[in-house]
C-alpha cells in the first residue's frame, strides 16, 4: 500500500510540475519531462521509505523481546550502545625519545659517525 501511496504521489507533483515547467515557465517539453521525473523519483523515494505503524510496533515487540538490544530504527541508542575505538599515538619526535633508548636519531652522534664533513679528494 506504501507503494502505491508512492507511485501516486510521484505521478500527481512529477506530472503538475512538468505542465507547469513547460507552459508556464516555457521550457522545451523534455526538459520538463525530465525535471517532473527527478521531482517524482525524489517524492518516491521519501513516501515508500516512511516509517509507518507496523514498524512502530515491531519495534515495540523488539524490545520486549530483548530488551538489552537497541532498536534498528533507534540511532541514539545504538551509538550510544557502541564503544569508541581510541585513535593512534602520536609520532614521537626527535626530543620525546625515552631516556636510555639504544635507537640513536638521525642528528646523534654516534659510534662511526662524524658530524664535520668530509673532503674527498
Amino acid at each position: 500500500m506504501r507503494a502505491l501511496k508512492a507511485i501516486g504521489s510521484a505521478l500527481i507533483v512529477g506530472g503538475v510540475f512538468s505542465v507547469f515547467l513547460w507552459q508556464t515557465m516555457g521550457a522545451n517539453w523534455p526538459f520538463a519531462i525530465g525535471a517532473g521525473l527527478v521531482l517524482g523519483l525524489g517524492i518516491f523515494a521519501v513516501v515508500a521509505t516512511r516509517a509507518s505503524e507496523t514498524d512502530i510496533a515491531a519495534d515495540a515487540a523488539w524490545r520486549t523481546a530483548a530488551p538489552e538490544l537497541p532498536p534498528s530504527s533507534d540511532r541514539r541508542a545504538t551509538e550510544a550502545a557502541r564503544n569508541t575505538t581510541p585513535g593512534p599515538e602520536k609520532i614521537r619526535r626527535r626530543g620525546d625519545r625515552i631516556a636510555g633508548s639504544s635507537v640513536a636519531s638521525v642528528g646523534d652522534a654516534g659510534a662511526g659517525s662524524s658530524t664535520k664533513p668530509r673532503n674527498i679528494g
